[in-house]
């Protein structure tokens, strides 16, 4: 049993420098991530708008993101991947710092929107960043060790924000500037971009190396690229989906809380929010070394069965310890399904196009959150929350038919990936 706890946590050793740097950057980010999380309550009860009105707020800033998020694939591909990402960071924490300046309205919409778009610049850059550092076997440990950070912050964030939110708002823009910056200043000094050129210079084991993260030429289109691996194309769909269910956490449950319990909503939340990231914490090692031998897309359906069946939990307005149960449910499915789709692309896409095919991804996750925002809010205005919780599932079972015909086809595709032991 002792020997089973110390794999647990021994299985974070041997990784790189930059590695253990991203995950103390992300543990500094998100122990100040007060607002986008409380950011439908935010919308709702310092703006007063509607369910329906936030909906299609964020399809409009989520529009402007999907953007963002391309000429960051871009961008990551054609520059420095680190310098990207120390510049739109140092933009972005500057407007979101101005928001602490303004009352809430119009205006603070705009400033948070415009940091948004630069994070969302940013984005494709640090995922291929993360991929760089790190060898192909060793890609579900290094993404466990990054998701783990980012719920470190992430458990105390909410939680801390959700007190602020009613009389400290301002306070609470400036501290989440101010932890942003302070990671941003870590990656400066101590991630080094040469660490990836390193690793292709250590000797490698044959049975390490990935033949389908060669670069290819940098001339041949992403298109191209894609339509060559077809699996990853429809991947790309199921991303769509399982973001459409993802996002309701933040959305219809907040949304939900706040119908039931009024003016503790916030607070309640908040503490939902926290109870969150301590699970991430701990199952986030558990999870990773017991399904060490699974292949990405079981991780991906069992994942996303999990979080898609954990609203029927909570369809028929039930006590506040209930909502905890399915949060339980609901982050299981989450780690899970992390441990599956975030090294599923870096190990089936050469690196000459990592940036690009990230911002895709990101594209996808953007649309089906958002399209699900709206289409929820919609369902919730016209109908009721059951029924919105109802369609959430609904939408479940679809990702989940998609993902095991995906399954076959990606064996197909990539079927040196499934010979290989423990990959």
């Amino acid at each position: 049993m002792f020997k089973k706890i110390t794999n647990v946590f021994s299985q974070y050793r041997g990784l790189s420098r930059s590695a253990y740097v991203i995950f103390y950057a992300r543990i500094i980010t998100n122990m100040g991530a007060f607002i986008w999380p409380l950011l439908t309550l935010l919308l709702k009860r310092k703006m007063g708008y509607s369910e329906l009105t936030i909906g299609y707020i964020s399809l409009g800033i989520g529009s402007i993101f999907v953007v963002a998020n391309i000429i960051g694939g871009k961008l990551a591909d054609r520059f420095n991947r680190k310098k990207l990402i120390v510049i739109f960071d140092l933009i972005s924490v500057s407007f979101f710092i101005s928001c602490a300046f303004v009352e809430p309205g119009t205006i603070m919409v705009v400033l948070f929107s415009i940091a948004g778009i630069f994070a969302n610049i940013e984005n494709p850059s640090f995922e291929a960043l993360i991929a760089d550092i790190s060898k192909s076997k060793d890609r579900e440990k290094v993404y466990s060790l990054s998701y783990l950070g980012h719920n470190l912050g992430f458990m105390v964030g909410p939680l801390i924000g959700g007190l602020l939110f009613e009389n400290y708002l301002s306070l609470a823009f400036v501290i989440d500037g101010l932890t942003t910056l302070t990671s941003t200043i870590l990656i400066i000094l101590f991630v080094k971009t040469s660490d990836a050129e390193q690793i292709k210079e250590q000797e490698i084991e044959m049975q390490e190396i990935n033949e389908y993260e060669n670069d290819e030429d940098d001339r041949c289109s992403t298109f191209n690229v894609l339509l060559r691996r077809k699996s990853v194309l429809l991947q790309l769909v199921i991303f769509i989906f399982s973001s459409f269910i993802y996002e309701q956490w933040s959305f219809a449950v907040p949304l939900y809380i706040e119908e039931l319990y009024m003016e503790k909503g916030g607070m309640y939340f908040g503490f939902i929010s926290g109870y969150n990231g301590f699970i991430v914490i701990l199952f986030t090692p558990i999870l990773t070394w017991l399904l060490r031998k699974f292949r990405e897309l079981q991780k991906i359906f069992i994942g996303v069965a999990l979080y898609s069946f954990s609203f029927l939990l909570i369809r028929n307005a039930p006590a506040l310890s209930i909502f905890f149960v399915m949060i339980f449910v609901f982050t299981i499915g989450e780690i899970v399904n992390m441990l599956g789709s975030s090294p599923y692309l870096s190990r089936r896409i050469p690196a000459s196009h990592r940036g690009r095919v990230n911002s895709y991804a990101s594209v996808c996750y953007f649309v089906g959150g958002v399209g699900g925002r709206a289409l929820i809010g919609w369902v919730i205005n016209d109908y009721s929350y059951a029924t919105a919780f109802t369609v959430i599932t609904c939408v479940g079972v679809v990702a989940l038919l998609i993902i095991l015909l995906n399954y076959k086809l990606d064996k197909k595709t990539f079927p040196l990936l499934y010979q290989k032991k423990a990959v």
